[in-house]
């Protein structure tokens, strides 16, 4: 799994969803592809969503932003994220 996944830390929270048969076989075959249990495979891709919406929100905020030297940086809660999952 990527390294911003913290493997180190203890689950403490459960996600659950619907899926069809065929999503389901397609998502356990590609894991089974890269060597990964399929937990692993979809909070993978979940996390990397995640981290990429994020950063294009942070993007967006700042390139709408005026150039005022005293506002808030946007990009403060994403950096917080990261370094957080470091």
């Amino acid at each position: 799994m990527p390294e911003s996944v913290r493997q180190d830390l203890p689950a403490t929270e459960h996600i659950a969803f619907p899926a069809s048969a065929d999503q389901f076989l397609v998502i356990r075959k590609a894991a089974e592809l890269v060597g990964w249990t399929i937990t692993d495979y979809v909070l993978s891709a979940a996390l990397d969503r995640a981290e990429r919406d994020l950063y294009e929100h942070a993007a967006a905020l700042e390139a709408t932003a005026p150039a005022d030297p005293a506002a808030p940086d946007p990009s403060a809660p994403f950096v917080a994220l990261l370094t957080a999952m470091a």
